[in-house]
């Protein structure tokens, strides 16, 4: 991400910091590309929306070659990145420049959007002779008319962008020696494009053939609906898989909408681009840092003036569904508390399993070491028993605690809790209908309010309570720290 920063100064005014908007490089894209008349057009996998398309000379010798006549869609995987036009451009709020085509085809020819891509760092394959290859992290396979190869491998790592080897032998002690460079490689009968090449030497021969690479991390997992909310305005951020944005703010009855795009080449950060409010375009720019389920942003770059946002408009919260209750922390719902003392599942439950392992992959963490113990129970109220997790990051000081809430189709991301002893016993007080929590720590008491949307990260900074004065009979892992652990398998 290159920016460039400059200060000048006015007499007797605040610095002015100028800053280009961010540059993204090499973030991956894919969907239906078209070509006529001087003009493209890209529409994304699972989207609706045009962006025209800055076409240059390489991208229209590519596109003559695999399409059958001007303006056929084809189907496109590159690396590019949406930019702001001009303002003063019409009628586009948004461009795509694409700068590296790694497959085009013609719609036929390919299985399109429902391919997947993020089972494999690089495959290839050839005819005349016939030959496929994949490649993972440590596996390749390879396969010819006379049978399937597999090779254990310690680096496949490589750089599509320049030319890369590998070489290995198998537990049979036969030898293979890939090459991978960046080329144009084409299969005009099948009308197909490619945008590496790759050689195999070996010993039943050498073979030729095109290749691409996969997308092992799908930065698309940014959508969903982020909230920050204070007491007196509320902003909903809405990052669309077709890579669209919405940003509202509500202050009392009034509402402002922001429309615009996001793009990302890190798991850690996303850019949200903000190009249209009403009839008026704007060009305002919100750098967002991830962890976990959260997203943070401390600038607004508009018009490449750049201003500090305050501190309560900084953090915005993944949220479950994108209608969250409002109504004031103190409503309650009525319910009757009767001895529960929970102890943790005996059995799996796979589909919190599965929950868990995905939780994981948001986040970029390998799970293959973690284990967990849950119990069940409806802290919201809604007759649906959620779930509560402890993981078996355990100190002195307690466990990490995670909480999912349950809907019909599954579970849902709740509040992650650090450093949490048990038995944490359910409060008989609520906030925004979720049951409070009891935890102790050096011999004290804290309750866990939910906030609207989470419970808080930990205890530090809470006041302690009576514990008499809140508790209900029911606890939960009410025998202490768990004996039995689960996996999180890897999926």
């Amino acid at each position: 991400m290159s920016k460039t920063s400059t200060v000048s100064t006015t007499p007797e005014k605040m610095p002015v910091i100028k800053e280009k908007f961010s540059k993204i490089l090499d973030s991956n894209f894919r969907g239906y590309f078209s070509f006529g008349d001087g003009k493209g057009y890209f529409t994304a996998c699972d989207s609706e929306q045009d962006f025209p398309v800055i076409v240059n000379p390489v991208l229209s010798h590519i596109y003559e070659q695999i399409s059958s006549a001007k303006s056929t869609p084809v189907y496109i995987e590159f690396i590019g990145e949406i930019t702001f036009p001009a303002i003063n451009t019409p009628p586009s709020n948004a461009l795509m420049r694409i700068d590296r085509v790694q497959h085009m085809a013609l719609p036929k020819a390919s299985l399109q959007c429902a391919k997947a891509t993020h089972n494999f760092l690089f495959k290839a394959k050839g005819e005349n002779p016939y030959w496929r290859l994949n490649l993972d992290q440590d596996r390749l396979h390879f396969a010819t008319q006379a049978g399937n190869r597999a090779y254990q491998i310690q680096n496949s790592n490589f750089n599509s962008t320049q030319t890369s080897y590998i070489k290995t032998n198998n537990e049979q002690g036969e030898r293979l020696s890939l090459k991978i460079q960046p080329d144009h490689c084409y299969n005009l009968k099948m009308k197909e494009y490619w945008g590496l090449t790759a050689n195999v030497d070996s010993v039943w021969g050498d073979f030729s053939g095109c290749g691409e690479t996969g997308w092992p991390i799908d930065y698309r997992d940014f959508a969903g609906d982020y909230l920050n909310i204070t007491p007196f305005k509320k902003i909903n951020l809405t990052l669309n898989s077709d890579y669209s944005v919405e940003y509202q703010e509500n202050i009392g009855e009034k509402s402002i909408t922001k429309t615009g795009f996001w793009k990302s080449n890190s798991p850690d950060r996303v850019v949200v681009m903000l190009m249209q409010q009403g009839l008026q375009k704007i060009q305002e720019e919100l750098i967002f840092n991830r962890s976990g389920v959260t997203l943070s942003s401390t600038k607004l770059n508009k018009n490449n003036i750049i201003s500090r946002l305050p501190p309560s408009e900084r953090v915005f919260n993944k949220m479950t569904s994108k209608k969250i209750s409002l109504k004031n922390s103190t409503t309650q719902i009525e319910r009757e508390f009767t001895v529960q003392h929970i102890d943790p599942n005996a059995e799996i439950d796979k589909a919190l399993q599965k929950t868990l392992n995905q939780y994981f992959k948001i986040h970029g963490t390998n799970p293959k070491n973690t284990q967990f113990s849950a119990v069940n129970y409806d802290l919201n109220g809604d007759g649906l028993n959620d779930a509560i997790v402890l993981l078996d990051w355990c100190a002195k000081s307690g466990c990490e605690m995670l909480i999912f809430e349950r809907q019909e189709d599954g579970y849902r991301f709740a509040s992650r809790i650090s450093q949490v002893q048990v038995p944490v016993i359910v409060s008989s007080s609520q906030h925004y209908l979720w049951q409070s929590l009891l935890v102790e720590r050096d011999r004290k008491w804290f309750i866990l309010d939910f906030d609207g949307i989470s419970y808080p990260p930990d205890t530090r900074n809470l006041p302690p309570v009576n514990k008499l004065d809140l508790a209900t009979d029911i606890i939960l892992f009410s025998q202490g720290r768990p004996k039995k652990w689960f996996p999180i398998k890897i999926q």
